[in-house]
């Protein structure tokens, strides 16, 4: 029994030890100081178009229009918990019936497009901080959610 213990135990030592291993990011700046971090073991790939940066990791392709980008670096996290990019915390939180973004500048564009690219919804924001859009005009499926150039994606079930 001794044995099944001290197996256990060192099996949970070994696994918190590859737990804390640092990441190394792919960054990507926004000229408003927001930034998306993709972790280097996912493979990124970076490819341009006249237009945007494309990223492409875990067969999700995101499009950030050239015209908002700072900048993209690499930089190591320390911390391997899930969470958003920028210290501010994630853009918007998807709970299945509306998104909530906590903090958005006035007259920001939210726009959500299927994922063939057709525009289902738009809105312009007209008040800087908190905002929910209603997500009950859409029917199940995999949407992108474009704030202000930056894509992500996001599933309604």
């Amino acid at each position: 029994m001794k044995k099944i213990v001290y197996s256990f135990l060192l099996l949970l030592l070994s696994l918190s030890a590859i737990a804390n291993e640092p990441v190394t990011n792919l960054i990507v700046w926004a000229k408003d100081g927001t930034k998306v971090a993709y972790a280097l073991c996912e493979k990124p790939k970076v490819t341009f178009t006249e237009t945007d940066l494309v990223i492409t990791a875990k067969g999700v392709e995101v499009n950030y229009a050239l015209e908002n980008i700072a900048r993209f670096t690499y930089e190591v996290d320390e911390a391997t918990s899930i969470k958003g990019a920028g210290n501010e915390g994630p853009l918007f939180i998807c709970n299945g019936e509306s998104l909530l973004f906590p903090s958005l500048p006035f007259n920001a564009t939210i726009a959500i497009y299927t994922f063939d690219g057709l525009l289902v919804l738009k809105e312009t924001v007209k008040t800087t901080g908190e905002h929910v859009l209603p997500l009950n005009s859409l029917n199940n499926g995999v949407y992108l959610v474009n704030v202000n150039g930056f894509t992500s994606k996001i599933v309604k079930i």
